[in-house]
C-alpha cells in the first residue's frame, strides 16, 4: 500500500511539468507550422500575388497549426482560398479561427467573402463587424468595398455608412486609386461609387478625368510592338 502511494504520490507531484511540457511542445509545433507558411501569410496581408503553389504550400502546413491558434486558421483558409479552394470550404475554419481570435477584422472580412455566394444576410452581418472592428484598415479596404456593392440591400444604415467611407478612400489615397478602378469593372461598383460621392461633383469629374487616363495608359501599354 506505500508502495502504491508512493508511485500515486510522485505521478501527481510530476502532472505540473508534464502539463506545461505538453503546452510547450503544442506551442513549439505551433511555431513551427506559422514559420514554415512565411512569407505567404505577410504577402497575402500586403496583397503580393504568389504562385498557386506557394499558396497550396502554405496552406497545408497552417493546417498544423494549434487549434487554439486563431490567427493560424484565419491564414490558413486565406492560403486556401487562393489556392483555388472552394470558399463555402473555408467556412468551418474560419469559423473556428474567429472563435480563438473574435476581433480579428482580417477574418470577419475573409467570412463575408466567403459566404456572400450562398448566405447575403450572414455576409452582410460579417461585413458589419469588420467594420466595427477596422473601420479604416488599410489592406481590406478593397475587398469592403467590393462586398458591400454586393451586399448593399442587407446592410444596415450604419453598416452602409462604413461601407461609403471605404469607397471615399479609394480615391482619396491615391494608393488605392488603381482598387476603385477595379470596383468601377462592376455596376455594383459603380451604383456604390456614386452613392459614396454624391453631391461631390467637382470631385467626380477629377474621377472621370483620371479613369479616362488611366484607360489610355493601360490602352497604350498592352499595345503590340509593331
Amino acid at each position: 500500500m506505500d508502495a502504491s502511494r508512493r508511485i500515486v504520490g510522485s505521478v501527481l507531484l510530476s502532472l505540473p511539468g508534464l502539463v506545461l511540457g505538453f503546452f510547450a511542445v503544442a506551442h513549439f509545433v505551433d511555431g513551427l507550422a506559422v514559420d514554415a507558411a512565411i512569407p505567404v501569410p505577410v504577402y497575402m496581408v500586403a496583397q503580393i500575388a504568389m504562385p498557386k503553389a506557394a499558396y497550396e504550400d502554405a496552406a497545408m502546413v497552417l493546417a498544423r497549426a494549434d487549434a487554439r491558434n486563431g490567427t493560424a486558421a484565419i491564414a490558413h483558409a486565406e492560403a486556401r482560398l487562393h489556392s483555388g479552394a472552394s470558399p463555402a470550404a473555408q467556412v468551418s475554419i474560419l469559423t473556428q479561427g474567429l472563435l480563438q481570435e473574435p476581433a480579428s477584422a482580417r477574418g470577419w472580412t475573409l467570412l463575408s467573402e466567403v459566404l456572400l455566394p450562398t448566405d447575403k444576410e450572414g455576409a452582410a452581418r460579417a461585413l458589419s463587424e469588420a467594420l466595427v472592428l477596422a473601420p479604416r484598415e488599410y489592406w481590406l479596404v478593397e475587398s469592403r468595398a467590393h462586398d458591400a456593392a454586393l451586399l448593399w440591400k442587407y446592410l444596415d444604415a450604419e453598416t452602409q455608412t462604413r461601407a461609403l467611407e471605404q469607397t471615399k478612400m479609394l480615391w482619396e489615397e491615391p494608393i488605392l486609386r488603381g482598387q476603385l478602378r477595379r470596383l468601377l469593372l462592376t455596376q455594383e461598383g459603380v451604383d456604390l461609387a456614386a452613392r459614396a460621392f454624391a453631391g461631390r461633383q467637382d470631385e467626380l469629374r477629377e474621377m472621370n478625368r483620371w479613369l479616362s487616363a488611366e484607360r489610355r495608359r493601360t490602352a497604350m501599354t498592352e499595345r503590340p510592338s509593331p
